[in-house]
């Protein structure tokens, strides 16, 4: 039983011992991990890592008897002497064997973060560097015996982006030498290009459950740094940035000291993707790339910074781009393109217009975008170009056969912008133009283009042309158009058709130019064979209404040169002279009588609100008529001064429908106001003298005259003629009167006044005869009037009525002619030669 009993005891005390082990063991491993375990351990675990080539700087070491020592604020550097720190890291487990650490000999086998934080600067060297923070990061490190190093499932979050990493390294623990320098060299490209692409990748937006994946695996022998690959890849689904959005990412390659290719580049964005291959090298900073891309073009052009190249083009439908190229990625700066290639699109808009389709060459150096070979489509026509566009302003060459109405809309705000709007279609138009110029991308001012067009089938403010062009000279501040030429279409023209003539009428001018610091038109050289009034119409409408009322029956051959004045300001300035001639006909109504004027040749000088009409001559009824006129619009008035010279008398009583042949010429002159078109509005003074005529025969044998021109045979003989007359007249608003009235034979005298009133066309007119002779003898028993008869006619123009009235005493203008006595003639005797 006492064996027993001592037995039970020791077993208890055996029991209070180990518990007491156990609660001492767990007592100081509590306060050895509280207060961190001897620095004698924490200097073997540093040396043990050195002997795997790692070292580091431990600040705390705890042991945890299911997963081994913990390494607390661990800084690791980039070799023993320890004077860069390459990596920070917290709460790292380190694997020892535990069969050399009961000999006291640390032989480190592995190591592992478990959801701690990780910190890298891309540049050791430089205290300023980036750094990227890991968070979140995992993964283990295994160092078994030899010269292998490997890195399995580390993982991490950098600003939102998971990284991944894996590595397979040979020949790890090296000591300094040039090609450990080769190694740290490709470790810096290789920060730096992960710092590179996720600095690209932080503005952007997208699910935190589904960020961007970068996944790294480094392989090679370190002893040779030419072996050493590092596979790269890059994916992530749907990502926004900037009003783009981008469904799917995808890049995978390689990466072999300072080079990096990626055999695969793929992005796309929902509607369309780009498919591309790049090549970078770390060192210079340079790379090339190529790439075919059905993106939309602005996402793209954003993202080289040329956003504002083509900021008024949008595309209704994806373009399709080849291009390939070379581009810089300077440290702290993005990246700047070099690019060649080809851009197709349909569907494509500038401003307010449209193509159907647009091909061009693209070229871009990343300050200039130069765009070659461009064709652009439309139904209506097409346009070929080249642009160069810069930073400042935008040079181009083009030609094309695009309509006027086009163009419109590019000048809006400026005087040719009206001018392209006065232009209208007719049936078959076509236009065709080449030109080259510039413009400044700030200044709407600033723009210049020389070059020529050609227009067929058009009208510019009414007036028809079949066909026009001309060379021109533009800027904002100046409209030169020169020589040019046209033809104009009289096919519809009122004057063509009611006289017949060509069916078209050309025209050149030296240069028409616009002012704008005189707001005027001014024009030079300008000469044809055409109608005036409808090329006057396009810029004086109120002068080509005037001319309307000279119907040319031919188009008589035109020069001219001078300003026009335009809109308020330029009205002042108008000073603009025409020469004319026409071999041809005209009909102008005058007095309401139309006339058939010929071979007219005037010079015409257009002033602000009149025109003046000089060295106006042309042949009427036989004879020669001068004048000049000042035309007054506003007033609707025209004042000057007309003379004619032997107007055939029978062929006016013909045009007046006088039922009465007349003979002989009329020869005058008058001071001529006329207000409207109507004889009412004729008023003036003048004189008229009648040669070569017959306006009545006298019987100077008085009843004797018939027997005697019956016995002669001749009609004539026993009476006188009176061939000559002359009067002075004034006229007021178409009643013409006169108080001189006189003719004579070699017997007699006659004087008369009239009213002559055109307007009703009927005649009031008193004549009065002083006669000698036999006709006097038979008046004799009538003194003191004897050979004083009067007549009185009144009636219609055509035929007015003539009585003999009772002589009446003549007006004080009438005394010294009529009553004069006749001078003695020599007479020939009848039957003598």
């Amino acid at each position: 039983m006492r064996h027993i009993r001592i037995i039970h005891k020791l077993r208890t005390l055996v029991a209070l011992l180990v518990f007491a082990a156990v609660v001492s063991a767990v007592g100081g491993l509590w306060w050895a991990n509280r207060t961190g375990l001897p620095d004698s351990w924490r200097a073997k675990i540093e040396q043990g890592l050195a002997a795997k080539g790692i070292h580091a700087d431990i600040g705390k070491l705890r042991y945890w008897p299911l997963q081994g020592i913990e390494a607390d604020e661990v800084r690791i550097f980039a070799d023993e002497t320890r004077q860069r720190v390459i990596a920070r890291a917290n709460e790292v487990i380190v694997g020892v064997d535990r069969t050399k650490l009961a000999r006291g000999d640390v032989r480190v086998e592995r190591l592992e973060l478990q959801g701690g934080s990780l910190t890298l600067p891309v540049d050791p060297e430089d205290p300023n560097s980036k750094v990227l923070e890991v968070k979140n990061a995992s993964g283990r490190v295994l160092m078994p015996r030899g010269r292998r190093l490997e890195i399995l499932n580390a993982r991490g979050d950098i600003s939102g982006i998971r990284l991944e990493f894996e590595a397979l390294l040979m020949g790890y623990r090296q000591r300094l030498s040039v090609k450990d320098m080769d190694t740290e060299q490709a470790q810096l490209y290789r920060r730096m290009l992960l710092s590179r692409v996720i600095g690209m990748l932080e503005p952007w937006s997208f699910d935190p459950e589904k960020p961007p994946v970068i996944r790294i695996r480094v392989e090679g022998d370190l002893d040779d740094p030419r072996s050493v690959r590092a596979d790269l890849s890059l994916k992530s689904d749907r990502m926004e940035h900037g009003g783009i959005a981008l469904g799917r990412v995808e890049a995978a390659g390689e990466m072999r000291g300072r080079l990096l290719v990626l055999e695969s580049l793929k992005v796309e964005d929902g509607g369309g993707a780009l498919n591309g291959r790049m090549e970078y090298d770390l060192a210079t900073r340079t790379g090339r790339f190529d790439a075919k891309s059905n993106l939309e073009l602005p996402s793209l052009l954003r993202e080289i910074n040329a956003a504002g190249v083509l900021e008024k083009v949008s595309f209704q439908s994806r373009p399709q781009l080849d291009a390939n190229g070379t581009f810089e990625w300077p440290e702290g700066s993005p990246p700047s393109f070099h690019i060649i290639g080809h851009l197709a699109a349909n569907d494509v808009r500038f401003a307010e217009h449209s193509a159907s389709r647009v091909e061009s060459d693209i070229s871009w150096d990343g300050k200039r975008l130069y765009l070659d070979n461009i064709k652009a489509t439309r139904p209506d026509g097409k346009l070929e170009a080249r642009l160069m566009i810069e930073p400042e302003q935008v040079r181009y060459e083009a030609s094309t056969n695009l309509r006027a109405s086009v163009w419109k809309g590019l000048f809006d705000n400026h005087v040719l912008g009206k001018v392209l709007s006065d232009f209208t279609e007719n049936k078959n138009p076509t236009v065709s133009g080449h030109v080259e110029g510039r413009f400044s991308r700030t200044d709407k001012h600033d723009w210049s283009t020389v070059g020529e067009v050609r227009a067929t089938n058009m009208s510019y403010k009414g007036t028809p042309f079949l066909w026009a062009q001309t060379k021109m000279t533009l800027n904002h501040d100046f409209l030169d158009f020169h020589d040019g030429s046209v033809e104009f279409d009289y096919s519809d023209y009122a004057m063509r058709k009611a006289h017949g003539g060509p069916m078209s009428g050309k025209a050149s001018a030296g240069s028409v130019r616009w002012e704008p610091g005189r707001s005027c038109l001014v024009f030079e050289d300008i000469e044809g064979t055409i109608w005036p009034a409808p090329v006057l119409r396009m810029f004086l409408p109120k002068v080509a209404d005037h001319l309307e009322q000279y119907r040319f029956h031919r188009p008589p051959k035109l020069s001219a040169s001078g300003e026009i004045g335009l809109m308020e300001r330029g009205e002042q300035k108008t000073d603009f002279r025409v020469k004319g001639a026409t071999p041809g006909n005209v009909s102008y109504e005058f007095a309401n009588t139309d006339l058939l004027l010929s071979d007219l040749e005037v010079n015409v000088r257009i002033l602000p609100g009149h025109t003046e009409v000089n060295d106006l001559s042309f042949n009427l009824y036989e004879g020669l008529v001068r004048g000049r006129f000042d035309v007054r619009y506003a007033d609707d008035l025209v004042k000057g001064e007309l003379d004619w010279t032997r107007l055939s008398l029978p062929a006016i009583s013909k045009d007046c429908g006088f039922d009465k042949k007349a003979k002989g010429y009329v020869t005058g002159r008058m001071d001529i106001e006329q207000r409207g078109k109507g004889s009412g509005g004729l008023s003036g003074d003048g004189l008229i003298a009648l040669e070569e005529g017959e306006l009545f025969s006298v019987p100077i044998f008085g009843p004797l005259s018939p027997v005697l021109s019956a016995v002669l045979a001749n009609k004539k003989a026993g009476f006188q003629e009176a061939q000559e007359a002359f009067c002075t007249y004034h006229m007021k608003e178409g009643v013409l009167r006169t108080t001189d009235f006189q003719t004579s034979t070699p017997s007699l005298v006659f004087t008369g006044d009239a009213v002559a009133d055109l307007n009703r066309k009927t005649l009031d007119m008193t004549i009065r005869m002083n006669a000698r002779g036999l006709l006097g003898v038979i008046t004799l028993p009538l003194k003191p009037f004897y050979g004083l008869f009067q007549f009185r006619g009144t009636g219609p123009l055509r035929e007015p009525k003539w009585d003999n009235v009772m002589f009446t005493s003549p007006p004080e203008s009438e005394h010294e002619t009529l009553l004069a006595p006749p001078k003695a003639r020599i007479a020939r005797p009848l039957g003598r030669p």
